[in-house]
């Protein structure tokens, strides 16, 4: 019962449980961190006393009893709620109420919170059929998956259950005429004829993949640009189809098969096949089966196929696949038709003026730039300018083109491809910042002691575009480059990124006292951010791994598989280790002045926004209420025990400004990347809309009184967050595990393998010890969560009795034991303690 309210998701938010019942039980609950026990059986006297806790029991158990009675006047629509609310083919999704109304039959007046957690209890009844996303326990989303799916789930655990009835009878010499008819028996041959083929040219592992090749191509060998060669084999049947979809689907991440139906009928597949008796038979070693049998590449990256955000290009969702051609052909319409400027009478042209477009070398787009315009007559008082590409002044907000990137969110780039937001065709041609390329440019006048003094927002042209990369400009504050490693590479010579023909190589004298005279205004501006709260933090430890498969992309994987194949050769793989102190808290001015430069642009928007009441995506964060706050008072003492002990800021979006903690910010929209991220597209349609009326009409726009001229209401804007939320943290979920993926299928190679010499140790920094996470009390709970520093690669690592003193947020040196790709982790074992948590850095 605890924990279907648990997950009953909305009913905290409407005072269920008020906080005068709770406020009694606080006292008895305990006041610090839960240790296993021994005795897994035992159970400490105490707690909350039974009159203490009987009126919120009373409350639950009436509840209880509503939902019960509910239930049986309602059984047959709930206990079929997949068949009613599901599609044939396609994945919908439903908010908790739009998914009781259509289950019941009811309109949204009737719904109440009885019938809410009635339908919520009964998804919980259908198990990955119906799944409520978990980023949160604020969220309100829930995905079905189709009857189709349905059904191959109920087939596969028939067969399952016939096959494991058939294997009895045979043990028990009970004649079983018809089993090699039958299709688990077929497939387990024909399995078995495959992972044959396969071990003759690659080593399976008890690590969830299997190794590399011994034979290697070189790109444009034998007239074909890949570095690996596809071998097919056999072909699949259309029951052995029906088998393959329901392994992808139970070993695909995050892997929300949580049935014990579900999960043991792969594993009895596995098993029957006699070919995996030292391995564990589960979800995560699940993908090694998929690429012995030729249905994945041995380098799958499985994230890529997340059911639920179904990227274009994969066959997970033929809508998806489908509405993706869709945009690209209106793009192309949009090209050969020619796009109309509606901000084209309101532009102004910034001639001379130059724009410096800062990037890596092989960005293929470029969202903004910035200048620094100085005042006739002044000689500490400037204009900073960050002019941002313009897409809305000629996409219509409703047209299929922003519908699709609405529903996209962002761009989601991985080390292997990228799922564009917007097609290259359109942004390469008309937005992408170049000589003559419109903006939207977000202005503010500043002086050197970091003041203010004026903002303003207005559509633009650039002609001086000037482009140079993140280092060039980092050379200039700290002409000491950090210390270069040597790159770790396996599967043969990586070529380097391809490099815009457009960089320029050195700046001018002019350029560099611009750039000298914007880190001063940054700098300035810092310390108003500070006395309104801002924090620093050490850098992120990124991962920077690449990949490439030859002188072609890697081809996307395609899930509708009709024949088996193996691999001959493997894509080459590089990390490039950087020199890192994970306490160290770096200058940003120096070492990213750009990134401080965009956060000044995005608070001249969230200001100018805010100023007229328009609804936007604000960005704020909030502090959990009941523990001592993390602010930049007390930061130096944020590790170690501290670290449990202070609560830092978490991340919130709103429809109205948000103070901003981390950034020392009172209004925050993300507005300088709209060709990446929809958030910054709403924000510049919202200000178009405005300043077209401000023209026309010549006075300050108000959104309480003239909200109908917005493409966006504020219910519109709501709603995006509230259906968003679950994307923008998926995504973010897929960016890191991408990057983990393929570094660690580096270290695998390398570590087993021998394809690169790897380090004895590595510098690691400690987060968590396992003990205080959902690992505790199983064979993975030791030692403590961690990451690679050099490398960003998380880890486990383990620490010997004698290394009693390492601690949340100490750094280690560690040595690789295994690389557990089931886990997708590196397991280490501590070798030295190096130091305690202590912020170090220009800006500790």
């Amino acid at each position: 019962m605890a924990h279907s309210f648990c997950k009953g998701s909305r009913l905290r938010d409407k005072g269920v449980r008020p906080a005068r019942l709770v406020a009694p039980l606080l006292p008895h609950f305990p006041d610090a961190l839960a240790q296993l026990s021994l005795e897994m059986q035992s159970a400490i006297e105490g707690g909350v006393p039974r009159p203490t806790g009987a009126p919120i029991l009373r409350m639950i158990n009436d509840f209880n009893e509503q939902v019960h009675q509910f239930y049986q006047a309602n059984a047959y629509r709930l206990d079929n709620i997949h068949e009613i609310v599901a599609d044939e083919e396609e994945k919908l999704e439903f908010t908790l109420q739009n998914l009781a109304c259509k289950a019941l039959d009811i309109t949204s007046d009737q719904v109440d919170d009885k019938i809410l957690f009635a339908v919520h209890r009964a998804i919980r009844r259908n198990s990955f059929l119906i799944e409520n996303d978990r980023s949160s326990i604020f969220t309100d989303h829930y995905f079905v998956q189709p009857r189709r799916v349905a059904h191959i789930l109920d087939t596969i655990i028939t067969w399952v259950h016939e096959h494991q009835e058939y294997l009895i009878c045979a043990v028990t010499g009970n004649e079983v005429p018809n089993l090699k008819d039958h299709p688990i028996q077929q497939f387990i041959q024909k399995a078995q004829r495959l992972i044959r083929l396969s071990r003759k040219v690659r080593s399976p592992t008890i690590l969830a993949s299997v190794g590399p090749t011994a034979q290697r191509y070189q790109p444009g060998q034998d007239g074909k640009p890949l570095v690996y060669r596809e071998v097919l084999t056999e072909k699949f049947s259309y029951t052995d189809r029906m088998i393959i979809e329901y392994l992808q689907l139970w070993c695909i991440p995050p892997r929300r098969m949580t049935s014990g139906i579900l999960r043991s009928a792969g594993s009895h597949i596995m098993r029957a096949t006699g070919m995996y008796s030292a391995l564990d038979t589960n979800a995560g070693t699940a993908a090694l089966f998929l690429q012995e049998l030729g249905v994945v590449a041995p380098w799958e990256n499985l994230r890529l196929l997340d059911q639920n955000l179904a990227l274009p290009g994969h066959g997970v969702s033929l809508q998806s696949d489908k509405m993706w051609e869709d945009v690209q052909r209106a793009c192309e319409e949009l090209n050969s038709q020619g796009i109309t400027d509606k901000m084209e009478s309101m532009r102004t042209d910034f001639g001379d003026l130059p724009v410096y477009c800062v990037d890596d070398p092989g960005a293929q787009e470029i969202d903004d730039g910035v200048s620094l315009e100085r005042i006739p007559g002044s000689d500490d008082t400037f204009w900073i300018r960050v002019h941002v590409a313009n897409p809305t002044a000629f996409v219509n907000p409703h047209e299929l083109i922003m519908e699709y990137a609405a529903s996209r969110v962002q761009t989601v780039y991985t080390p292997e491809r990228t799922y564009p937001m917007l097609p290259n065709t359109l942004t390469q041609e008309h937005f992408s910042l170049a000589p003559g390329r419109p903006t939207l440019t977000f202005s503010a006048k500043m002086n050197l002691q970091g003041d203010i003094l004026d903002t303003e927002i207005a559509n633009g042209i650039v002609r001086n575009v000037i482009y140079i990369t993140h280092d060039k400009l980092r050379s200039l504050f700290e002409p000491e480059p950090q210390e270069v490693l040597e790159p770790l590479t396996v599967g043969g010579e990586y070529s380097s990124e391809h490099t815009r023909n457009n960089l320029r190589e050195k700046l001018s004298s002019e350029d560099e006292e611009t750039f000298h005279t914007l880190r001063k205004l940054m700098l300035a501006f810092r310390e108003h951010r500070r006395r309104n709260g801002a924090m620093e933090w050490p850098s992120s430890l990124d991962t920077p791994v690449s990949v490439t498969a030859g002188n072609a992309p890697l081809k996307p994987y395609h899930m509708q598989l009709t024949e088996g194949r193996y691999m001959l050769g493997d894509p080459i793989i590089q990390l490039r280790p950087r020199s890192v102190d994970p306490h160290e808290v770096p200058d940003l001015t120096k070492r990213n002045l750009i990134s401080t430069l965009m956060n000044l642009a995005c608070y001249v928007s969230g200001k100018w926004l805010a100023e007229r009441n328009i609804p936007a995506v604000f960005d704020g964060t909030f502090y959990h209420p009941e523990y001592p706050k993390l602010t930049n008072s007390n930061m130096t003492d944020y590790g170690g025990k501290a670290w449990l002990q202070l609560a830092a800021p978490k991340g919130i979006s709103s429809s109205s400004p948000t103070h901003h903690a981390p950034l020392g910010l009172d209004a925050y929209v993300k507005s300088t990347s709209p060709l990446r991220r929809y958030t910054d597209v709403m924000a510049h349609y919202q200000i178009e809309a405005a300043l077209r009326f401000e023209r026309e009409h010549g006075r300050r726009f108000d959104a309480t009184t003239d909200e109908s001229v917005l493409p966006f209401s504020r219910l519109d804007v709501d709603n995006f967050i509230s259906q968003s939320r679950w994307k923008r943290s998926r995504i973010r979920d897929i960016d890191s595990a991408s990057k983990q993926f393929w570094a660690c299928m580096l270290l695998f190679r390398a570590f087993y393998f021998g394809e690169c010499r790897l380090p004895e140790t590595f510098t690691c920094l400690v987060h968590r010890p396992y003990n205080a996470t959902a690992l505790v009390g199983s064979q993975f709970a030791q030692g403590y969560s961690g990451v690679i520093t050099s490398l960003g690669v998380r880890c486990q690592i383990v620490t010997p009795p004698e290394m009693s003193d390492v601690d949340i947020l100490s750094v280690v040196e560690a040595k690789i034991t295994s690389v557990d790709l089931s886990r997708m982790l590196v397991i280490m074992e501590a070798t030295r303690m190096v130091k305690r948590f202590e912020r170090v850095g220009e800006w500790r």
